[in-house]
């Protein structure tokens, strides 16, 4: 497993859910880590649950957070897991503002984070990866815009790759899809709540149809895994069999 000791390691969006996990992962391996989020008392809660982690709150898709970001800690790992919580209605009842809020948002973090990770840039040899959806492969008809999100993250990490290459930096651009809906998270709850409601079946029958799916830990342990070994541009998707490359 690659050293993680003191290794300064950012992930964008973590003061819940599967960001909290990734975020506690690494405190457990030993870097110094520092989390992001914008609410200020989720924050709060991961400082004092992880001794030592620094926590910075802010809106990750404003266009002057990298700044603030890299002025606070310089990563030689970088995760953008943030995101907006998508729209758990059928699409003609959701309005263009709830249709685009994921665009609004995880697009516009991906794309402030990418572009100043390149034009800064980063130091030699930073790993940059970014957390994207299952979603992509068969869309998400009760969530909006989220599954287009996801795939133009995809998208915008390999244009990131290519711009690295072309300038002849040292950066590693990867995405990490989620396979499946994660109950254990926020949005993966909504989302079982939303997909039950959606199919006029209980949130029980309809887990059990959906099958085993990855845990965040699984996650947090692929996304590992890949930082040790993925060649850079690569975009891969975690399920319970393991991880893969996304096609």
């Amino acid at each position: 497993m690659t050293d993680f000791s003191h290794t300064p390691v950012t992930v964008i969006g973590a003061s819940r859910g599967l960001g909290r996990v990734l975020a506690e992962n690494f405190h457990r391996l030993g870097a110094q880590v520092l989390v992001t989020a914008r609410g200020q008392a989720g924050l709060d809660s991961l400082a004092r649950d992880l001794p030592g982690v620094a926590v910075l709150a802010c809106d990750a898709s404003a266009a002057d957070t990298p700044n603030r970001v890299f002025a606070t800690q310089v990563p030689r790992i970088l995760v953008l897991c943030g995101g907006a919580m998508p729209p758990c209605c059928p699409f003609p009842e959701v309005d263009w503002e709830a249709f685009s809020g994921n665009w609004n948002n995880d697009v516009r973090m991906s794309y402030v984070f990418l572009q100043a990770a390149l034009k800064r840039p980063l130091p030699a040899g930073t790993t940059i990866i970014t957390i994207t959806s299952g979603a992509v492969r068969q869309g998400s008809p009760i969530s909006g815009g989220y599954a287009g999100a996801k795939q133009m993250q995809i998208f915008m990490t390999s244009y990131a790759q290519k711009a690295a290459d072309r300038a002849g930096l040292d950066l590693r651009f990867l995405s990490l899809a989620p396979a499946r809906l994660m109950p254990q998270t926020d949005i993966g709850a909504a989302g079982v709540r939303g997909y039950a409601s959606y199919n006029g079946t209980s949130e029980a029958a309809f887990l059990e149809t959906m099958g085993l799916g990855q845990t965040p830990q699984q996650v947090a342990d692929a996304l590992v895994g890949l930082i040790g070994e993925a060649a850079p541009g690569g975009n891969f998707i975690v399920s319970p069999e393991g991880v893969a490359a996304l096609s």
